[in-house]
């Protein structure tokens, strides 16, 4: 307890020693704030009961050769110095302040330096330095003598680079001398030197400033390429506050070594009208035999092909451009009309020239025959249940097999559940696409099958017989036309099944692409070109054509997802091997425009089924397939892909049974089968089992089954 005590009785002890010094700060007004001593050189300055403030000079004599430094330093009344206060410094007509004002630094001083106001000037004054310490105001001040500066300067020259003929060689040095009269230690001269080069970052000057007293005063001169932008280059020198001289050093541009490519700004552009980029920016650098960049340089820049219109600087080729300060040069290069690669070469007028990557010109536009769509998962679990994923790609490119831009948008419809409305394509690893996501909901066709359709402004493939890159119609010079796909309007098509039915179809008009709607026939040159033949995926409306190839239309793909049921129905494909307790179940097995023939009929296996190997007796093996098929009324359709199987006897001595294929079950439109092993105890001839279906969600379909040797003994209805 003594020891907890003392310490806070030290505690005390110190709280009201702050406490008497802010009493003190508060205190300090009035005339007892203000008791400065101003004096000469070796005063003390001014003391209140707030602070002091002390001022000196760095010597009592200043020149315009040696100017002196003033420092004022601050401190508490205790002695503790003042950081950041701000000190203000006067003095009288003859002498010049860096500045009025200085703040002290950590150890409470502030400087500031004192010079004459005129080289001729004489005489003595007085600096002073005040501060405001709390609501005191302090201050400080010392005499100084003041006298006039008899430096003169006598000569300045370099070695080298004296003239026109004697230039000095590129990235070299020049020792340039200055010489003085009255100059001595007593009366130093402060000299500083700079030039046009310096000031531009092309040259140095080292030492940059100097304190001389010996007349003589040296410096280096080091040329950084300053030659490629002056003849030559202009050198101050100057006393401080006092007189100056100026020199030249006459320069040599150094040498274009080579030009080299940079880069072009984009890559790929577009043809002309195209609405996309349709101009890149191609720059080059000029460097010199040191690898330096070189500015004002002449540089002829050409294109290696004029295809389709392509200009320079929306202009003629060549075209002279000058490097800039950092030795660039560049050009625009504008797209024509047709798709092509293309180079700018760039000249140096030694010869030395270089060439740009490769730029290409595309058409921008994406072309049906390169229009792609495919999705994640052809059958899913959608058939009962809401908010099943899945995705929509589409893959573009223009009729040359390159990447669309970035962003062309993409539309979406859906005959059932939700996709998303638009997607824009982007490039990844160089490969351009878009993708759509897709969720199960209402509406739900009655046989499964929803149609997804992607569409987006386009152009209509052709065949370029005459490798002009761009579509050619009949003229004087082209007594054959390019054979083209003719598009029509677009058909929502229900049935996925290339046929145009007015009463459930929708369609998107050409008309909203901006090309004109058609009304005659769309030919499809199938025999030459097969490439052209639209079908369900590539959905036209019959009469909609024009007749004419057109470089604004939709492009178009479709496909077709089934929304599987989550129950399985596993059917047999005849009625051989069943008995009377068997079902024949009626599908379609495509849509009923096209199964005209359907509905067919599949057998349930039934509740409780009886299978018949139609094969010897006890001992006998064998193995059966049965359709794995999911329990839509109308289509046959495949259970949901990934959906497992499996298969177990009852008691194996009986029978043993064993899953040989069809699981899971497969991604795909269509029923797949699953085959088993059987094969009956020595004595057996009959045994049963299970066949088991589980959805991906998990949900299960068990199937128990008996089966027997031999022939049916009664007809399956």
């Amino acid at each position: 307890m003594k020891l907890q005590g003392t310490k806070y009785l030290n505690t005390a002890f110190a709280v009201a020693a702050i406490a008497v010094a802010l009493g003190g700060c508060s205190a300090g007004g009035g005339d007892n704030g203000k008791g400065g001593n101003t004096g000469g050189t070796g005063g003390t300055g001014g003391t209140t009961t707030s602070g002091t403030i002390v001022e000196s000079l760095s010597s009592s004599t200043v020149t315009a050769g040696a100017p002196a430094t003033v420092t004022a330093t601050v401190k508490t009344s205790a002695g503790v110095p003042i950081a950041g206060a701000v000190v203000t410094f006067s003095t009288g007509a003859i002498g010049l302040l860096s500045s009025a004002t200085a703040l002290t630094n950590s150890s409470g001083v502030a400087t500031v330096t004192l010079s004459p106001s005129s080289v001729t000037g004489t005489g003595a004054d007085t600096v002073t330095a005040t501060v405001t310490i709390g609501s005191a105001t302090v201050s400080s001040s010392q005499g100084y003598q003041l006298s006039a500066t008899s430096a003169q300067f006598t000569s300045f020259a370099a070695n080298t680079g004296t003239s026109a003929t004697d230039k000095l060689a590129p990235y070299a040095q020049a020792i340039l001398t200055l010489n003085m009269s009255g100059v001595s230690t007593a009366a130093p001269a402060a000299l500083s030197l700079t030039s046009q080069c310096v000031a531009a970052g092309k040259a140095t000057i080292s030492p940059a400033t100097v304190s001389n007293t010996t007349g003589t005063a040296t410096f280096t001169y080091k040329d950084n390429g300053c030659g490629a932008t002056l003849a030559a280059d202009t050198v101050t020198a100057s006393i401080t506050s006092g007189s100056s001289t100026s020199t030249q050093v006459y320069l040599t541009s150094p040498t274009a070594n080579s030009i080299t490519f940079s880069s072009a700004t984009p890559a790929t552009i577009y043809l002309k009208g195209s609405g996309y980029a349709e101009s890149s920016t191609v720059k080059f650098q000029v460097v010199d035999t040191d690898g330096n960049p070189l500015p004002g340089q002449q540089v002829t820049l050409a294109l290696s092909t004029q295809a389709g219109g392509l200009l320079l600087n929306q202009g003629t080729v060549p075209v002279t451009e000058t490097s800039d300060a950092s030795g660039f040069v560049s050009a625009i290069v504008n797209s024509g009309t047709v798709p092509t690669p293309v180079r700018v070469t760039a000249t140096l007028p030694s010869g030395v020239s270089t060439v740009s990557s490769l730029l290409s010109v595309a058409t921008g536009l994406p072309t049906q025959l390169h229009f792609s769509l495919s999705q994640a998962t052809f059958n899913i679990e959608g058939g009962n249940h809401d908010g099943i994923p899945n995705t929509y790609t589409v893959r573009a490119t223009d009729r040359s097999g390159n990447p669309v831009p970035d962003g062309t948008s993409i539309l979406f419809w859906a005959e059932g559940g939700q996709i998303q409305a638009t997607a824009t394509t982007s490039t990844t690893n160089g490969i351009s696409s878009a993708t759509a996501n897709f969720v199960s909901q209402d509406f739900r066709p009655a046989d499964g099958r929803v149609t997804v359709l992607a569409y987006a402004i386009g152009e209509e493939s052709f065949i370029d017989l005459y490798g002009s890159n761009v579509y050619q119609a009949v003229d004087a010079s082209h007594p054959t036309a390019d054979p083209f796909q003719d598009l029509g309007d677009i058909v929502k098509s229900r049935n996925f099944d290339n046929i145009y039915d007015p009463a459930n179809d929708e369609i998107i008009s050409l008309s909203l692409s901006g090309s004109a709607a058609g009304t005659q026939a769309c030919v499809n040159d199938t025999t030459n070109y097969p490439q052209f033949a639209t079908d369900e995926s590539v959905p036209v409306k019959p009469n909609t054509c024009n007749g004419v190839w057109s470089g604004r239309t939709y492009v178009r793909r479709a496909t077709e997802t089934v929304f599987s049921t989550s129950s399985a129905r596993p059917l047999w494909l005849s009625s051989g091997g069943l008995d009377a307790s068997c079902t024949a179940a009626p599908l379609y097995v495509g849509p009923k425009t096209v199964d005209t023939t359907g509905p067919h009929a599949f057998y349930s296996i039934g509740a409780n089924p009886h299978w018949y190997a139609n094969s010897g007796g006890a001992g006998t093996s064998g193995t059966m397939t049965i359709i794995a098929a999911d329990a839509n009324g109308v289509r046959l359709n495949p259970m949901p892909a990934g959906t497992s199987v499996s298969i177990a006897s009852d008691d194996s001595t009986l029978v043993t049974l064993t899953l040989t294929g069809g699981s899971p079950i497969p991604n795909s439109v269509d029923v797949t089968g699953v085959s088993f092993g059987y094969k009956f105890g020595a004595t057996a001839t009959s045994g049963s089992g299970t066949i088991n279906f589980t959805s991906p969600l998990g949900l299960k379909t068990t199937v128990p089954f008996t089966i027997s040797a031999g022939a049916r003994p009664s007809t399956c209805p």
